[in-house]
């Protein structure tokens, strides 16, 4: 379905904005070529065989990147016989050895000739296995090494390194999108990064919605406004590439949707097959809390469009909002700064289990009876500045001093019997005994305060516990807070 006039009149604007023009594009082929040229004349290690050195990503082949957020992901493809006719005796000798390969090439091959041909910031980091970042001609480059498979191999057994499919994700892409398509990549990423839901910094959830995600669903609908028709269907059904599976065997294609989603991917929230490898959902990583904020948004695009919607949405900070004071006082933060260079990626996954923990905790006493109610939270962080806020909310930031332990019913003799003897103080209600408990704290803070000071994440440093009602707290602690009331309470 075309898109009414006035639509199609702020996607035309909206492009003219973020579509790199010529200048920009010339000047990633160059630094492209260059970077190739310099690793293919460099001395290669013996025990490589380097089949292809490639572009990969949304400045790569793929060409759906948007202006001014240039980086080049060049990826060097290896032959993988001198791993496939390794004998392993588990899988993780196998990890283990494919690590220790890669951190040797990469500290003993790539990052002494890069430096050694001037460019900047050369450094190792970290993913599933080492590969190099540096910065060249002011652009951002990483290099990784990855195994170059077969097609057949990647559907047959899947990636040896989950780097292996991104060639594979790209020329799928190259060959199936074409130009008005890629404009349409564009206008959806683009909304995707207007409301934080982009990418694994997404301020929603663990993950937002990844380039690769965005690309396969514009294919799947064929133009952003038939998706955007559509959007909130995503959420109910298997999204797969047709063309793909006509010529391999669909392994779902016996199942209903709902078995699918139970059995096969209980924990993810959206499916999208990869049609490069079947097994693999590249909507696993995407959170409810991206998807229901981007189908809030784009339901209200479709009412009453406007560029309005594609406009940068800053998180709101919470001081700015019109709150009461008692509104204020349901919100908490943790604020903590990065003093160790780490992937962000690492101190994000282990705030996030530190945010459930807390949360799990928060909800019950020991002994399983409520305790705050309602309690959510929700991570922020600026990579730049190493920030990280970790935001709560609870219904009930102060709780009562004693609380009634549950005990056994009357009928269940012995250990009925057993919990008065040990209880003397217990009583009973309705042929049930309870028992009354001194809580060792009623403020949520205080829970706070004892329980980020049980648990320290190496290379993060807590600066600072507080609440939305504290005369004095850092800007980005007020949008972490304002982020979890404006973006995240009202689509739980």
């Amino acid at each position: 379905m075309k898109p009414p006039i006035e639509v199609l009149s702020i996607f035309n604007e909206i492009l003219e904005k973020i579509t790199p023009d010529e200048k920009e594009i010339d000047h990633i082929e160059k630094v492209t070529n260059s970077t190739i040229k310099i690793i293919r004349n460099s001395k290669v290690p013996d025990e490589i065989s380097i089949r292809f050195i490639e572009p990969q990503g949304s400045t790569g082949l793929k060409q759906t990147a948007l202006k001014n957020t240039a980086d080049i992901d060049l990826f060097i493809g290896i032959d993988p016989d001198f791993i496939l006719n390794h004998r392993f005796s588990s899988k993780k000798e196998k990890k283990e050895f494919i690590h220790t390969k890669f951190k040797d090439l990469t500290n003993f091959w790539l990052i002494p000739c890069l430096k050694d041909q001037g460019l900047q910031n050369v450094r190792m980091s970290y993913a599933e296995h080492p590969y190099v970042s540096a910065d060249f001609m002011g652009i951002e480059l990483d290099i990784v090494i990855c195994f170059d498979v077969s097609s057949e191999y990647l559907q047959k057994y899947g990636p040896i390194t989950s780097v292996d499919r991104t060639p594979h994700h790209t020329r799928f892409i190259r060959d199936n999108v074409n130009e008005k398509q890629k404009d349409d990549i564009r206008l959806l990423k683009h909304f995707f990064k207007c409301y934080n839901s982009y990418g694994d910094k997404s301020a929603l959830g663990r993950s937002g919605f990844i380039g690769y995600s965005a690309e396969l669903l514009i294919i799947y609908y064929d133009s952003i406004w038939n998706l955007f028709l559509n959007f909130k269907e995503i959420s109910s059904k298997m999204i797969y590439q047709q063309k793909i599976f006509n010529s391999i065997k669909n392994p779902y294609e016996d199942k209903s949707y709902l078995t699918i989603k139970s059995k096969i991917f209980p924990n993810d929230y959206l499916i999208i097959l990869d049609p490069t490898d079947v097994n693999r959902n590249v909507g696993s990583s995407i959170s409810k809390r991206a998807f229901e904020l981007i189908n809030y948004q784009i339901k209200n695009f479709c009412k009453k469009p406007s560029t309005i919607y594609f406009e940068d949405h800053e998180l709101p900070a919470i001081n700015q909002l019109d709150l009461t004071e008692e509104q204020l006082s349901c919100y908490f933060y943790a604020q903590f700064q990065e003093i160790q260079e780490d992937h962000y990626t690492k101190y994000r996954d282990k705030l996030y289990s530190l945010m459930e923990q807390i949360i799990k905790k928060a909800s019950k006493e020991k002994t399983l009876e409520p305790r705050f109610k309602k309690v959510i939270g929700e991570l922020v962080f600026n990579t730049e500045t190493g920030q990280y806020i970790l935001a709560f909310f609870t219904e009930t930031p102060t709780i009562s001093s004693n609380f009634k332990r549950e005990g056994p019913m009357k009928n269940s003799k012995t250990h009925y019997q057993k919990f008065k003897e040990k209880h003397p103080d217990a009583f009973e209600e309705n042929e049930q005994i309870f028992l009354i408990l001194k809580r060792p704290f009623t403020q949520f803070k205080e829970f706070l305060d004892k329980h980020m000071d049980e648990k320290s994440i190496k290379g993060l440093e807590l600066i600072e516990i507080g609440s939305a009602i504290d005369p004095k707290y850092s800007p980005y602690a007020a949008k972490g807070m304002g982020n979890l009331h404006k973006n995240v309470i009202p689509f739980i």
